[in-house]
């Protein structure tokens, strides 16, 4: 009875085991960086005015959660849009692109001109054009996303050895049957490569549209907590934009996994 619960609650050990692998040295690095910087403060007497230490910032990020969660609802609200609104576009655009050359050569020169356009510059823009508001930052958090995202998409498209195609197809195989079992699966570990890349910029395209000009987000509330030099209120946007960030990840890679159960090196 013992050797057969052992072996039901086998794969479940093994799970958490390599959950523990992964959460347990980042959490670790992380708990001894903020220790160092709490002592660091009290040692050397830094000012709290300067640089407050983690237990004044975290306690001002408890105090005022109402606040920090409106704006980091607003800020989240704008990535996730406009994260969805770039990876709706750029995997149809780049399967085109890898299925059709003659797309690539008129394409391609087209899009790495407008990618390398500096993304922050044309924040001001957005911003004379569409206002104040959602959409602005929606239409920059789109463009920083999309390239990434469209390359690798590219990439995994392009991936297959053409004799795939030939034996799929000599065995019966419809083209969706091909794409849906062969192509797809082959380029979703591509995809997701850049849709993990395209989530930090979703991220700091946000951010940057709300420096520029917004009422609400983690940005705009940085920038009001700037006015009255009140450092702590700072501190706690810069940590709940970084767990925004986390979390949204943290998501992706879910997603990820769940999409892609044979992937062992998950």
């Amino acid at each position: 009875m013992a050797n057969a619960f052992a072996e039901i609650s086998r794969p479940f050990r093994l799970h958490v085991w390599r959950g523990a692998e992964r959460i347990v040295p980042p959490a670790s690095l992380l708990i001894v960086l903020l220790v160092t910087w709490q002592f660091s403060s009290d040692w050397f007497d830094v000012p709290k005015y300067l640089l407050p230490a983690p237990t004044d910032f975290m306690g001002r990020f408890v105090a005022d959660w109402r606040v920090i969660g409106y704006h980091a609802l607003a800020t989240g609200y704008v990535v996730v849009i406009g994260f969805i609104i770039a990876t709706l576009i750029a995997i149809p655009l780049g399967l085109a692109i890898a299925s059709y050359p003659s797309l690539r050569r008129n394409l391609m020169p087209v899009i790495v001109f407008f990618e390398i356009i500096p993304k922050t510059i044309t924040a001001p823009l957005f911003v004379v054009w569409l206002g104040f508001g959602f959409p602005p930052r929606i239409i920059l958090t789109v463009v920083m996303t999309f390239f990434p995202i469209l390359l690798n998409s590219i990439a995994g498209f392009t991936s297959i050895n053409p004799r795939l195609h030939l034996i799929t197809k000599s065995m019966g195989a419809s083209p969706w049957q091909s794409f849906r079992f062969i192509r797809l699966p082959a380029a979703m570990p591509y995809i997701f490569t850049g849709m993990k890349i395209g989530m930090v910029y979703a991220v700091a395209g946000c951010i940057t549209a709300e420096f520029i000009g917004a009422n609400e987000g983690l940005a705009a509330m940085i920038l009001q907590a700037s006015d009255y030099m009140d450092l702590q209120l700072m501190f706690s946007g810069i940590i709940a934009t970084a767990m925004l960030g986390a979390l949204l990840t943290g998501i992706l890679l879910g997603l990820e996994k769940w999409l892609m159960p044979w992937r062992s090196d998950q």
